[in-house]
Formats: C-alpha cells, sequence, structure tokens
C-alpha cells in the first residue's frame, strides 16, 4: 500500500489521542482513578475464565481435607470450633499416612484450656492444645496460618513446621486476585504465604535465602532448582487460578472421614481400616486415589466449604462471584512447582503497544476510505483481543485490552474520521462545484469517491478536443445588419429600438448556445471534462481529472458523434426552415414581416493527445477553472483552425492510440499532407476521421456554404 503523504491537523489529533492513552495506562493516572484499571480487571477475569476452559498441566500431589456436610454428620458430637484434639488427631493420620505437608487455613488465635484433656494410651490425661502441639511436633510437615491480626500462640508456632501468611488482601472491587508473597513482621521476622511454603517443602527451596529483587523473588534450591516469582514493588502476584475447589485432579476427603480412619487405624483391624478408606474414597467422588494412604506423599490444604457462621470462606474471585477462598493455597502451590506464574506485562511494553496500535489506527484511517478503515480497524481490534486470549491461555502473559482498544484503535479512528468527513465533506463540495458542470454526473461521482485526487498542477498524457462552431461571426454580423435595417424602415427609435436589437441578440444567443450544448452534451456522454467556452468553440479534454486509458478512443467518439448531432440538429432546422419559408409567402402578402430563417452551422474540429500540464489555474476568491495548457493543446487548437467545416482532423499521436483501441476506426481515418502551424516548426502529420456516413451529405453541404447564400437561397 502506497502511503499518502500526511497533513498536520490529522497526525496532531492522532498523537493527542494516543499520548492521553498512554497517560491513562501511566501509574500516575491509576494511583488517581480506578475507573480503566477496573475495566481492565474485568478483561483480566473473562480471559481467567477462558483459559480455564484449556486444562493444563497441574502439580499431581495437591490434596485438599474438606469440612463439609459430610464431616458434620460424621462429627455429631461435636461443634464448631472444633476441640484441639481433633486437628491433632488429622494431623496424627495424615503423617501416619506419609503427608509431606499439611497447611491449615484455620486460624488458632489461642490457646483454649477449657477444652476437654485427651486420654493418652497409658491412661495419662493430656490437654487438648498439648495434645495438638505433641502431633505437630511429631509429624514436622504442620504449616499454621497467620494474618496481620491473629498470630498462632508459641505452643503452636514452636512445634509448628513454619507459619504461613494466609492474607486476602480483595481489590476495589473485591475480588481476590492477588496474594502477598510475603509479610515483613518485625517481632517474628518474615512469614512467606502458606502456597509458597508448600511448594517450597516440594521442591527443597530454600526461603531463607530468597533474593528479594524489584518485580521479582528469587527463590533456589541446594540441587539447582529455581523458581522466579514475578510480583509488584508491594510484593503481591497474580493468583493463577487453575484448580478449583472441586477439581478433579486433587485428592479430596472429608475432614470427618480422617478422623474416622485415625480412630479405626488405633482401634480397629486393617480389614476395617480399609473398608472404611473405601467408604470415604466413594463419597468424596475419588475413587481414583490409593486405597491404602492415598496422602502418601501429598501437600494437603486444610480449609472450609461450608456456608454458616464461623465456617464461611467464601468471595469473589476470577472465577466465581462467590468461590471457596481456601483454593488460593494450593493454586499458588501450584504455581510455584510448576513454574507458571501469570506475568503482568511491563508499563513499557504497554506503552509500545499503545504507540503501535495507535499509529497502526490512524495509518489505517487516514489510508483507506472511511467505511473500510472502519472495517480494518474492527477486524484489528478482534485480532489483538484474540492475541490477548491466547497469550494468556498459552503463556499466562497479561496485556492490556481496554486501552489499546478503546484510546489507541477506537479513539483514534473515531477522532480521525471524524475529522475526515468534515474535511472531506467540504473537499467533495468544492470538487462538486468545480465539476458538476463541466463532467458527466458519473465522473463527478468517480471524482468524489476516487482516494487520490489531485487538483495541483501536475503532468498528465490526455487528449484534447476543439470544436469550433462555423458560420457563427458572419452569422452575427449579418442578424446586426438585418436589424439595423429592420429599425430604420420601421423608423424604430429609443426603447422600440433597442427592444428589437435586444431580440436579434437574444436569438443569435440561443443559437449559439444551442449548438455549444450539443456539442458539449456529446463531451458528458463519452466522459471528458468540458474545459470551458471560447466564443463559439468548445474547449474539452479527456485523461484527466481521472484516469482513462482510452481517452483518444473516447475523444474521437465524441468528435464524431457531435458532428452527427450537429447534423441532426441542422436536420430539424432545415425542415423547419421550409416551414417559415412557406409562411412567409403568407405574411408578405399582409404586410407583415418575415420570419427568421434559422441558420444551419458546421463544426470543424481539431484533437491532439499528447503530455501536458493540468490542474485548477485561477484562485477561490476569484475565477477557478480546471484546466490544460502547454505545446500540445496549442497544436489541437491549430489543428482546428485548419479542419474547415464539417471535418475531424487528429494529430499522428492520437491516430496511434486509436490504432491500438480500435483498429477499425482507425482503418476509416484519411492521412492528409502534413501541414506548418503556427508556434511549431517542424510540419506535423495529420488525419482526418470520417465520419459522414452518406444521409449527411445533401443537409451537410448547405450548413457549408456561407449563411448569406443560404438566404439568398
Amino acid at each position: 500500500m502506497k502511503l499518502k503523504s500526511f497533513k498536520p491537523i490529522p497526525v496532531l489529533i492522532a498523537t493527542v489521542t494516543i499520548g492521553l492513552a498512554c497517560f491513562f495506562q501511566s501509574d500516575f493516572f491509576t494511583r488517581r482513578s480506578d475507573f480503566f484499571h477496573q475495566l481492565e480487571l474485568d478483561t483480566y477475569d473473562k480471559r481467567i475464565q477462558f483459559a480455564k476452559k484449556f486444562p493444563q498441566p497441574a502439580a499431581t500431589n495437591l490434596a485438599f481435607i474438606r469440612l463439609d456436610e459430610i464431616t458434620l454428620q460424621v462429627l455429631t458430637n461435636v461443634n464448631w470450633p472444633y476441640p484441639r484434639e481433633l486437628h491433632g488427631r488429622l494431623v496424627r493420620e495424615l503423617s501416619a499416612q506419609g503427608t509431606k505437608a499439611v497447611g491449615f487455613d484455620v486460624m488458632f488465635g489461642e490457646l483454649r484450656p477449657y477444652d476437654s484433656p485427651v486420654l493418652m494410651p497409658d491412661q495419662s490425661l493430656v490437654e487438648s492444645d498439648e495434645f495438638f502441639a505433641e502431633q505437630m511436633r511429631g509429624a514436622g510437615t504442620v504449616v499454621l496460618a497467620s494474618d496481620s491480626k491473629i498470630f498462632p500462640p508459641p505452643l503452636f508456632a514452636t512445634n509448628a513446621m513454619a507459619v504461613g501468611d494466609i492474607t486476602a488482601d480483595s481489590d476495589s472491587d473485591g475480588v481476590l486476585r492477588r496474594a502477598k508473597a510475603f509479610t515483613d513482621d518485625p517481632k517474628r521476622g518474615r512469614r512467606w504465604h502458606m502456597g509458597i511454603i508448600l511448594a517450597a517443602k516440594e521442591l527443597g527451596l530454600d526461603l531463607n535465602q530468597a533474593e528479594i529483587r524489584p518485580g521479582q523473588i528469587v527463590l533456589r534450591a541446594p540441587h539447582g532448582v529455581q523458581r522466579i516469582i514475578p510480583t509488584d514493588p508491594n510484593h503481591y502476584f497474580l493468583i493463577n487460578w487453575r484448580l478449583g475447589w472441586d477439581d478433579r485432579r486433587l485428592a479430596v476427603m472429608p475432614y470427618g472421614g480422617l478422623i474416622e480412619l485415625d480412630k479405626i487405624r488405633r482401634n480397629g483391624t486393617p480389614e476395617q481400616y480399609h473398608e472404611a478408606m473405601e467408604i470415604f474414597r466413594e463419597i468424596s467422588g475419588r475413587t481414583n486415589l490409593a486405597s491404602n494412604n492415598p496422602f502418601d506423599g501429598k501437600l494437603v490444604v486444610i480449609g472450609s466449604i461450608l456456608v454458616g457462621n464461623n465456617l464461611t470462606d467464601r468471595g469473589p474471585t476470577p472465577i466465581n462471584k462467590q468461590d471457596f477462598l481456601v483454593s488460593k493455597h494450593w493454586n499458588v502451590a501450584n504455581s510455584v512447582i510448576t513454574g507458571q506464574f501469570i506475568r503482568p506485562s511491563p508499563y513499557l511494553v504497554e506503552l509500545c503497544i499503545l504507540l503501535g496500535l495507535g499509529i497502526l489506527s490512524a495509518i489505517l484511517t487516514l489510508q483507506l476510505r472511511a467505511l473500510s478503515a472502519s472495517f480494518a480497524v474492527i477486524g484489528l481490534i478482534a485480532v489483538y483481543i484474540a492475541a490477548s486470549f491466547f497469550l494468556f491461555v498459552q503463556y499466562r502473559y497479561w496485556i492490556p485490552i481496554v486501552l489499546p482498544v478503546t484510546a489507541a484503535l477506537l479513539a483514534t479512528h473515531v477522532c480521525l474520521v471524524t475529522y475526515r468527513v468534515r474535511v472531506e465533506q467540504k473537499e467533495r463540495r468544492r470538487v462538486k462545484a468545480v465539476f458538476s458542470k463541466i463532467v458527466s454526473p458519473n465522473v463527478v461521482n468517480e471524482l468524489l469517491d476516487t482516494e487520490k485526487l489531485s487538483l495541483r498542477g501536475a503532468r498528465r498524457k490526455i487528449t484534447v478536443f476543439f470544436a469550433d462552431v462555423r458560420g457563427f461571426t458572419e452569422m452575427t454580423d449579418l442578424h446586426q445588419a438585418r436589424a439595423e435595417e429592420y429599425v430604420r424602415e420601421h423608423d424604430l427609435i429609443g426603447n422600440a429600438a433597442e427592444a428589437h436589437f435586444d431580440k436579434q441578440a437574444h436569438e443569435t444567443l440561443d443559437t449559439v448556445n444551442l449548438y455549444l450544448s450539443t456539442i458539449a452534451d456529446k463531451v458528458k456522454e463519452h466522459n471528458g471534462t468540458l474545459d470551458k467556452y471560447i466564443g463559439d468553440c468548445v474547449m474539452a479534454f479527456w485523461g484527466a481529472p481521472t484516469a482513462n486509458e482510452k481517452h483518444a478512443l473516447c475523444c474521437v467518439r465524441a468528435a464524431i458523434d457531435a458532428q452527427r448531432a450537429m447534423h441532426s440538429l441542422n436536420e430539424q432546422r432545415a425542415v423547419e426552415n421550409q416551414k417559415r419559408e412557406q409562411e412567409n409567402l403568407t405574411r408578405s402578402g399582409a404586410g407583415q414581416p418575415p420570419l427568421e430563417i434559422l441558420p444551419l452551422l458546421s463544426l470543424g474540429s481539431g484533437i491532439n493527445t499528447g503530455t501536458v500540464i493540468v490542474g485548477l489555474m485561477g484562485s477561490d476568491a476569484h475565477i477557478l477553472n480546471y484546466t490544460v495548457f502547454g505545446r500540445e493543446v496549442n497544436l489541437a487548437s491549430r489543428l482546428e483552425g485548419v479542419s474547415g467545416r464539417g471535418r475531424i482532423i487528429i494529430g499522428e499521436s492520437t491516430f496511434r492510440e486509436i490504432q491500438r483501441d480500435d483498429p477499425q476506426l482507425a482503418a476509416t481515418c484519411v492521412e492528409l499532407p502534413a501541414v506548418t502551424v503556427k508556434g511549431i516548426k517542424s510540419t506535423v502529420k495529420i488525419y482526418e476521421v470520417t465520419w459522414k456516413t452518406g444521409s449527411e451529405t445533401s443537409i451537410e453541404t448547405l450548413a457549408e456554404t456561407t449563411f448569406s447564400e443560404r438566404i439568398k437561397v
């Protein structure tokens, strides 16, 4: 596509629009207004939801022990919050099964000395809190929960493997999209997110040696494993919501089921244990779990999917308006284990996207027609949105949609189209005003629809046509003489004399206009450009302002039709003259003045083809004319001068064009002796175009005689 030159105003409009888009994308604006950012978050949620339709590999050792309706049915003799003994028994059973790590999404903010003591195998009694702490110490795999307000008491914190942060900081719209990698507590030190701790246990990552860099956290293991978590300046990262709470890839069992299994392990037989395991596998819908020790090597998260007071842990996530938030832990762990994080594009990339799309929108809008540009921009929007979804689904790479689409593409396009419509409508009116009277309507429409129209000076190869009405000057002089004679004979003076002269002038002008309009009609019929009337001469050309590869052929055919139209007009006027001659005999006997005999005028035509200068001459404030000038124009005028009456004379270049485009017409042309014309040093080869078919001869012979001779006849 050949680019048009850009004008300053549309470039300025595009620059301002794109600049505003870049400003709206900047942190400076987003810190002060959440409007565009919130819209972008909505598109982010749509991508999260769409990505879930294309499952990707996930860690295979994630598990969920859930507080659910089955648990309530199994543990009918206790109420929430459960005695710490039950949590201890749960840890004991999971430890027995070989669980790698257990994360409690349950807050233990204080000790509960009022819980019933636990009867140990040796018949001693141990407080419920002590029993829980002892089981955690023995397992060495438990991660307890904390947030900015609640921290486990020392008895629990010192016996747990770690204390993880479970803070859920939702965005301004209440949706949980991010997690904080760690929280630095001046008193207790750094607390990592529970999901990161679980993943570090699996991969052997040394969290104490974490490297905190701008925009990322680097975690390494002694054996060479490394994970880089992309973060914002406040150490938040996006949660890759890949595994829902009901995902079939999770190993799932009710909390109450594990309590029952621990009881049977202690007091029952292996057969009873196996039978109970089968029951809980069945009611959990996880028959694909191992029948013996299904949580061996698993990273287990314990949390609630119950709905009720003190049991509900729900909130909006990108996946659901009301989701169980416990799922954030294994999704964070899964991201770290698989190394698959959601990576927002840096501002520099976003800036390049905005600039690139804005410039592309401007180019399309300014280079194409308005409707085509709109379709192109809409197509570009569709491609960009599809690409953004593809990058997210395939690579979890988040590029912005809202501002690139609404500001860089649409706003730039709409502003420029509005400008173009205003400017182009003005230009269309200007073009129509200039050309509506000098070219055919279809040429006017073509001019208005053309993509590239230059009305300034330009070199073009065209064909020029001069057609002179022969006998007009003689007719004017004779009409003037006859009017003077009539005034003298009838002694007309003053207003009466002026009225007669005006009447005679009006009839003379009507006559020449009739002949000139006949010629002009043929010019327009053949899509020529009517340049001007030069007295009783018509000047026209083909090949500009719109291109026409057969401009010479169209011009010659127009000249032929003009001659034949003149013949037809003369025939009609000759018939009218016969009627007037008969009527004049009657008027003469009655002493009335005779009716004027209508003059029969002939046409001399000159045509030449060549390269000329074409464009608008004059100024908007005065006369403005779209015309041509140059040597070839002068030669066409000289050929008209040698054409005589009723003849079409063409130059050699025109004849060659006709030979190429219409050999049959060229064969009817007659080569004449070369002539020397004024302004041209060398002789000029000329040809006469035959247009008569035979029936025109009699009337044209009459038209070629002088007007005074016909009056005598």
